[in-house]
């Protein structure tokens, strides 16, 4: 099968995750191109398509909504989605039910077929007030992908 991996990424850890994707759907045989939203143009190669984007303002980032909703759609080709936030894991609840509702509508809208929602990674610790506004503990790495949530994902895609 030709797959596509498509993202859109403000941290360069979106593009990290749709590599891996990439990487996992070769090891199982499948062709795979990875492109930024920005250098995709012609959807008709392609037998499916994988596409992510990070969590912006607790709602999928502008761009991921665009692609989802139309030119993943529009292309007729079968499509997964996946998003990417750092608060998702660890946020107050209020904040991750926010982040799943976006991700979730965004799928149901558009007609993927999965979606999944990874944990990130940021650069700097959150200060005191950020931290308290978003119920996120004082100790919490930096880095909180999981690469094996992130394969097995990968794995569960025909």
């Amino acid at each position: 099968m030709k797959y596509l991996v498509a993202y859109v990424t403000k941290t360069g850890t979106t593009r990290d995750f749709a590599s891996r994707i990439a990487k996992v759907l070769e090891e199982k045989g499948n062709d795979v191109a990875v492109k930024d939203f920005g250098e995709v143009s012609d959807l008709s190669a392609y037998d499916r398509l994988v596409i992510g984007g990070p969590i912006n303002g607790m709602k999928p980032h502008p761009d991921l909504q665009a692609f989802a909703e139309t030119k993943a759609p529009a292309s007729g080709k079968p499509f997964d989605l996946f998003a990417v936030s750092y608060l998702f894991e660890n946020g107050r609840a209020m904040w991750k039910k926010a982040i799943r509702k976006g991700v979730e509508g965004l799928a149901a809208k558009s007609g993927a077929a999965s979606w999944r929602i990874f944990g990130g990674k940021i650069d700097a610790a959150f200060p005191g007030f950020v931290r308290f506004m978003f119920g996120t503990p004082k100790d919490l790495p930096l880095d909180i992908r999981n690469w094996d949530a992130i394969e097995d994902f990968a794995r569960s895609l025909p």
